[in-house]
């Protein structure tokens, strides 16, 4: 009788072995995978830092800078008047 309950013993310890081994490669797994995207989130933070700053096209030498201020002027005096006529119709 002594034998087979060791032979039990001995298939019971190799199976928990056996688990212990995937639990630990799956927890391995979960880890690395964590790792991975605490590396990916820094890099992405990294690059939101440094984002490319705003150049607007005056500066950048595309549009002349008065006919640029003239037409911003003329775009807000049309709107001041389009507002003053709503006003004034009401």
């Amino acid at each position: 009788m002594e034998p087979q309950v060791s032979k039990v013993l001995e298939i019971q310890r190799l199976r928990t072995r056996g688990e212990i081994i995937m639990t630990d490669k799956i927890n391995m797994v979960i880890n690395l995978s964590i790792l991975a995207l605490l590396i990916y989130l820094a890099v992405q933070v990294h690059e939101l830092q440094n984002s490319p700053k705003y150049r607007p096209a005056v500066s950048m030498g595309m549009v002349d800078e008065q006919e640029f201020k003239y037409n911003v002027r003329t775009f807000l005096n049309n709107i001041i008047e389009e507002a003053i006529t709503e006003q004034e119709n009401k």
